[in-house]
């Protein structure tokens, strides 16, 4: 999609631009099965400067591809808004595109706050964890780390340029290198909770709602293995939380299997259920519909989507075409979701034929076919193939 936008510097001439993408435009028109509305694969952008990007616009952002270290952030219609140059190449944006961390994601180390133009904002080192994420409000960092000293788990928040606040105190970790871990699944500062799930090897066990402003537990619930959950998925505002069946990763149970349910946290109430082999991937951003996938998500194999209105169970997008699902995120405060579909590899014969001397997998391709499907089912793809910073 040509950029409104008018660009600091072309790499090409107007008039060869013209041509390219006259030409290419022609011979790259396909539609991927599956899809509500026709996609258009158009050709990769040139090498723009689209400038600074625009306050208050939520953008997401891909890599350049001619300059992997600047992101191009695109606005939720598809229309690229503005250039952000670092130095490295695995800067973070929250999910608004207002502010960006650079480090921190992840366990050890420290990281640092970038604004919108990528400029550094003075103070202590991002919060370092296990599983930081993005608070509600697109500004606070919130994480749950695990102290080697006492075994505690600490549920954290941090504003960039201030010291790192700790919230409360979660749980304590039975022996050290045990397998168990805690995340969050939420950090709302808008109705001041945060929702924690702790894993026991493979199935969640406990959950938590903390009262962000006094470290409060509100809620704790306590899992068996044989409840057939797969894991649990919360909406950023920390009001829903949906309840996966281990059906929808492959865990057969049998006619027992529970159905995947989406629930309301204040009052554990069932506000929809859906099929086992469903497993919502997330909430929109104003919790009214849900991202879900309707088969398997293996790494390397076709995956089938869905979107789905939460009232009336209605399904206003599928994707059942021949591309992979590499990741997605949701619009904040809006209904729009942005899914990376990646090529399926052709893997080679079975390992012990005699068509081949080594049992090798082809690598994940690192390019993306980008759409963005909005509420209502229609979809709107970013130009090129590229690389994700989500």
């Amino acid at each position: 999609m040509t950029p409104t936008p008018a660009p600091r510097r072309v790499v090409v001439s107007v008039a060869m631009l013209v041509g390219i993408v006259a030409v290419a435009g022609f011979m790259s028109i396909r539609f991927a099965p599956g899809v509500s509305s026709p996609r258009v694969v158009l050709p990769s952008p040139v090498a723009v400067d689209f400038g600074p990007p625009p306050a208050g616009v939520q953008l997401l952002y891909v890599h350049d591809p001619n300059h992997p270290a600047w992101l191009i952030g695109y606005d939720w219609s598809g229309k690229a808004r503005g250039t952000v140059k670092f130095n490295v190449n695995n800067a973070a944006p929250a999910p608004d595109g207002q502010l960006f961390v650079v480090g921190g994601v992840g366990k050890g180390g420290g990281g640092s706050f970038f604004d919108r133009l990528g400029q550094s904002i003075p103070g202590p080192a991002a919060v370092t964890g296990y599983s930081p994420i993005w608070a509600d409000d697109n500004r606070h960092m919130c994480d749950v780390s695990l102290d080697q000293l006492t075994l505690e788990w600490k549920f954290s928040t941090q504003l960039p340029g201030e010291a790192v606040k700790q919230v409360a105190v979660i749980a304590r970790e039975p022996t050290a290198g045990g397998q168990t871990g805690i995340s969050l699944a939420s950090c709302s500062f808008g109705n001041d909770e945060a929702i924690l799930v702790r894993t026991t090897v493979y199935w969640p066990s406990e959950l938590w709602v903390v009262r962000i402003s006094n470290g409060n537990v509100l809620f704790h619930n306590t899992y068996s293995n044989t409840a057939g959950l797969a894991n649990m998925i919360a909406s950023r505002d920390s009001a829903f939380i949906a309840e996966n069946s281990g059906k929808s990763i492959g865990q057969l149970q049998g006619s027992t299997s529970p159905s995947t349910i989406i629930r309301r946290v204040s009052d554990r109430s069932v506000v929809a259920t859906l099929d086992p082999t469903m497993a919502v991937l997330a909430f929109s951003g104003d919790d009214s519909l849900v991202l879900v996938n309707t088969s398997l998500w293996v790494g390397g194999q076709a995956i089938h989507l869905a979107l789905i209105d939460l009232r009336s169970s209605q399904v206003l997008w599928r994707y059942d075409g021949p591309e992979g699902l590499g990741s997605y995120l949701a619009q904040p405060d809006g209904t729009a979701f942005a899914v990376a579909l990646k090529v399926v590899p052709l893997h080679p014969s079975p390992c012990g034929s005699t068509a081949q001397t080594a049992c090798r997998v082809a690598p994940d391709d690192p390019l993306s076919d980008v759409q963005i499907v909005h509420g209502d089912g229609t979809t709107t793809a970013i130009p090129g193939r590229q690389v994700t910073t989500w």
